[in-house]
């Protein structure tokens, strides 16, 4: 692997830690804090992580087809073009779900 694609999986693995710390936040902060505007936090990450995967190898994603790269860079797209239809439920649940799933995907990919 290339060392582009290792920083940009390093710091995929780094976004998602930022992801479990609004996760441990809790549901009320993510739908209620006046600074998160709901969901603000969340999707700047998701975005980030988005163009993060973009900015990976075609080698890098097709030896490792098991992570969902193109799911990850279609919500991406969907929160940086398509944001007033955004569904703040989903962001969560991205959150919760998602980016635990992806982190471990891409931690196994022994990045450094």
């Amino acid at each position: 692997m290339n060392e582009r694609d290792a920083r940009a999986l390093r710091e995929i693995v780094r976004l998602c830690g930022v992801g479990a710390n609004l996760v441990v936040r809790g549901h009320e902060w993510y739908r209620t804090d006046p600074d998160n505007v709901p969901g603000l936090a969340a999707e700047s990450l998701i975005i980030k992580i988005g163009e993060n995967v973009a900015r990976l190898s075609t080698d890098t994603a097709d030896r490792h087809p098991e992570v969902p790269w193109s799911h990850i860079k279609r919500m991406r797209d969907r929160l940086a073009h398509h944001y007033e239809g955004t569904d703040y439920g989903a962001v969560w649940d991205t959150l919760v779900v998602d980016l635990p799933t992806i982190n471990r995907y891409i931690r196994s990919l022994d990045v450094g």
